[in-house]
């Protein structure tokens, strides 16, 4: 199966993925060996550092400010296998949503998840 590709969120949206980005930085690099890059870090071009950081972003806001207007962008771009890692670790209700439009609920990246809804079945009718 393939990857959900790119996760397209909104400028008010943002702050969150930021701040879970934030959060979630040394278990990026310590469980998938690099932090997920968020296209939005292209904003502190061309002055971003070698590697965007925690205390970087804690230090800069000019990705806040280009995108709090936008409508819808893409954010990040991942494959099948960081999907995985993401719905046991992201709780972003957009992106979890994201999620559930793109795989089946059956879907082995969602073994053991309990928010995951089941779907409803057609009782059969006895007649």
């Amino acid at each position: 199966m393939a990857s959900i590709e790119k996760t397209y969120i909104s400028g008010k949206e943002y702050p969150q993925y930021r701040t879970w980005w934030i959060d979630n930085y040394y278990k990026m690099k310590r469980e998938l060996g690099e932090a997920i890059w968020l296209y939005t870090f292209d904003a502190f071009y061309p002055n971003e550092p070698d590697e965007v950081t925690p205390d970087f972003l804690l230090q800069h806001n000019e990705d806040l400010i280009e995108f709090k207007n936008r409508s819808e962008f893409a954010i990040w771009n991942t494959p099948e296998s960081t999907d995985k890692w993401l719905i046991k670790n992201c709780n972003i209700p957009s992106f979890r949503n994201r999620m559930l439009e793109v795989y089946n609920y059956k879907w082995k990246g969602f073994r053991g998840e309990t928010w995951i809804p089941k779907p409803k079945i057609k009782q059969k009718c006895n007649k």
